[in-house]
């Protein structure tokens, strides 16, 4: 058992599947914009992502959702799996250390950034990336073999990736790695050193990366005429606005994103004790031989390198149509489904710098320490993604208890009041959409007619008046509330957690015990209560 195990895909296989089990806990969890996909028929799929541009999206999620919900958890699993396993390769192509491969691909398979793929809504999103990233895979291997069928097979592999618009200025990375690896084969080709010789080196390095350069403005044309945007996300959504300030602050997300702290949610007790426990228990057990101090802290500083180049690339996508990427504290926007690759680099690099000064003489306990500390570091960031997952769970928890009080208060099913949401337990304290709520209401009643709001969305917005003008565009069908009244009604109910002093955590591990073991006793409206009627005037 000990010899298949030293395999590094094994090893990487292991890791990712002990950080992402739980997602099969969320199998029938809905967040964010998936109550839009729920239950829509093929005409309606179909039709929205036409408008957005992408209609074969319309079509892969019609055919989830007919195979059964739970599949978008079992794709989102496997294909962020494959997509790290393809990037190992790559690595193993572009000639990095063994160990250093799989570190970086463990580092990009449990990076506290994109929390986002657990929706369903975000699955296409990984499966283009998969093909991006396979592209570069045959790429490499094309410019290595010299296999000119392999090499154009991957770019048009690329051009069916763009339909994900994001990895549009990401395929700046693959002119970046084209000229590189172009280069180093026309000089492997000669020894000799002269002027004209690096102008031929230019000459060849032009000559085979044009095709590269032409590709996206080839397909941008190609969308203009026939994946042209239209209906709501025509006008003004995602148009190319390039600010001067959102450069600014894309050079900060950057230099945040070198070590992404910020995204562990472990408890700072919890982290250290983690921490020190796993270092010390790795230390002790531990022993391989080491390569020099000066050495690492020189692959550090390239790694840092290239990790700045990649996140640069990564928040690229979001400053061009004008949106200023941040490091939100609940990390789910979905332009950073780029960012694990340049955070799993810098994090390393910064790695392995402060692991070369280690007042450590001896090389075998120098290693035997950095391989602790590295481990260490694995199970911090494991710890992290399981309280993510609790996170959400509870997340769903909410969602279930909200659409059971609903069915199970009729006054809460009348069109004549505002349901205001203030339990707190929503992921990570993001607001609830209206698409959301709307989709829960429909869930308990089959009706279309509900105005429900969380109650901070609706006051940043200046009231549900506020909220509705400002996104009218969007309502209608694909948000289920096509039938509901926009006027504001008279009378309100305000739904808060029940049994306010309970730890929500121990509630989840017992609701969860409880849906386990006796699935008849769990009752899901005794998460929350509700107060009122409100009113204003009488109806």
């Amino acid at each position: 058992m000990k010899i298949p195990f030293k395999r590094a895909e094994l090893q990487l296989f292991f890791v990712y599947t002990a950080t992402h089990l739980p997602i099969f806990l969320l199998s029938g969890a809905r967040y964010w914009d998936d109550w839009s996909l729920s239950g829509a028929s093929k005409d309606m799929l179909v039709s929205v992502f036409t408008q957005a541009g992408s209609p074969l999206v319309g079509y892969y999620h019609y055919a989830m959702q007919t195979t059964g919900w739970w599949l978008y958890s079992l794709s989102t699993f496997v294909l962020c799996y494959l997509i790290v396993h393809v990037f190992y390769l790559i690595l193993k192509c572009l000639e990095f250390q063994k160990s250093e491969a799989l570190a970086l691909s463990v580092l990009v398979a449990i990076q506290p950034v994109y929390y986002a793929r657990i929706a369903a809504i975000n699955n296409p999103a990984s499966f283009f990336l998969l093909i991006f990233v396979l592209a570069i895979y045959i790429f490499v291997i094309s410019v290595k073999e010299n296999n000119r069928y392999k090499e154009y097979f991957s770019y048009l592999l690329f051009m069916f990736s763009f339909q994900f618009n994001s990895l549009i200025p990401a395929f700046l990375l693959v002119l970046l790695l084209g000229i590189y690896l172009f280069y180093r084969k026309y000089k492997a080709s000669t020894d000799a050193f002269s002027l004209e010789r690096e102008t031929n080196v230019t000459k060849y390095i032009i000559r085979k990366t044009t095709l590269i350069v032409v590709m996206p403005f080839a397909y941008a044309i190609i969308q203009h005429f026939l994946l042209k945007k239209s209906g709501m996300f025509a006008a003004d959504y995602n148009v190319v606005n390039v600010k001067l300030s959102v450069l600014t602050s894309e050079i900060k997300v950057i230099f945040s994103y070198l070590l992404p702290f910020d995204g562990i949610y472990l408890g700072k007790k919890l982290l250290l004790l983690t921490f020190v426990a796993t270092t010390a228990a790795i230390y002790f057990i531990t022993s391989y031989r080491v390569c020099s101090r000066r050495e690492a802290e020189h692959s550090g500083r390239e790694l840092i390198g290239i990790g700045v180049v990649l996140l640069g690339l990564g928040t690229l996508a979001y400053v061009m149509v004008g949106k200023e990427p941040s490091y939100e504290t609940w990390l789910t926007t979905r332009f950073q489904i780029l960012l694990p690759f340049g955070a799993a680099f810098s994090t390393l690099g910064l790695f392995k710098i402060i692991c070369a000064v280690f007042p450590v003489m001896n090389p075998d306990r120098r290693h035997r320490m950095t391989v602790a500390s590295f481990v260490g570091l694995v199970a911090v960031l494991v710890a992290n993604w399981w309280l993510v997952y609790g996170t959400f769970y509870l997340d769903h928890l909410r969602q279930e208890a909200f659409a059971d009080t609903i069915r199970h208060s009729p006054v809460l099913q009348s069109r004549n009041y505002v349901i205001l949401d203030r339990s707190g337990l929503q992921a990570f304290d993001t607001s609830a959409g209206l698409g959301e709520y709307a989709g829960l209401y429909e869930s308990a009643t089959g009706k279309h007619d509900a105005l429900i709001l969380n109650y901070e969305s609706m006051i940043a917005y200046g009231g549900w008046s506020g909220f509705v003008n400002t996104f009218g565009k969007f309502l209608g069908a694909w948000t289920k509330v096509e039938d509901a009244a926009f006027d504001v009604p008279g009378c309100l109910y305000i739904i808060h957690r029940g049994r306010p002093g309970r730890n929500k955590w121990s509630y989840a591990a017992s609701a969860f015990i409880v849906k386990m073991l006796y699935p008849e006793r769990y009752v899901a409206r005794h998460l929350l209560s509700f107060d009122g009627p409100f009113c204003q005037s009488p109806r």
